[in-house]
């Protein structure tokens, strides 16, 4: 498998949107939000941080771990929440192969408050020849000002 198409894939699965139902209350501001990528028989990747400005009506953990809807909806991705528990996000996100991506597989959870997360998504990232990687993302944020 081509680590293009890995790395596609990865950034594609961490980057879709959930669903309302899913929604959890963060603080709305300026946040830091870091990723580390690790892919089996793949040369290890640089964490990725970057600032996200969360307003008030989008302020859901959901926000800062996934974009917009139609974005989620144009890769054929699916989400499906886990069981709810206060301070605990779980959730499985499927995005299936296509002709230019492998499929990926992500199951996350994360732990949050108000103003800062941490959690841990597992990968299975699979190409339409049938090859399969599996990986994880360490995934972190936290509040750090208004915006």
């Amino acid at each position: 498998m081509k680590r293009p198409f890995a790395l596609f894939a990865v950034a594609a699965t961490m980057s879709v949107a959930g669903v309302a139902e899913a929604q959890t209350a963060i603080q709305a501001g300026l946040w830091e939000v870091t990723d580390k990528t690790t892919l089996e028989g793949v040369q290890p990747m640089p964490a990725t941080s970057k600032q996200v400005c969360v307003k008030g009506g989008e302020a859901i953990l959901e926000r800062l771990l996934y974009p917009a809807p139609a974005d989620f909806a144009k890769h054929g991705c699916s989400f499906t929440p886990g069981a709810k528990q206060a301070g605990i996000f779980r959730a499985t996100t499927v995005c299936p192969p296509t002709d230019q991506t492998p499929g990926v597989t992500a199951e996350a959870e994360i732990s949050y408050k108000s103003d800062s997360y941490e959690g841990l998504g597992q990968l299975t990232v699979k190409d339409k020849a049938g090859t399969t990687l599996k990986g994880s993302s360490q995934l972190s944020g936290k509040r750090i000002g208004d915006c």
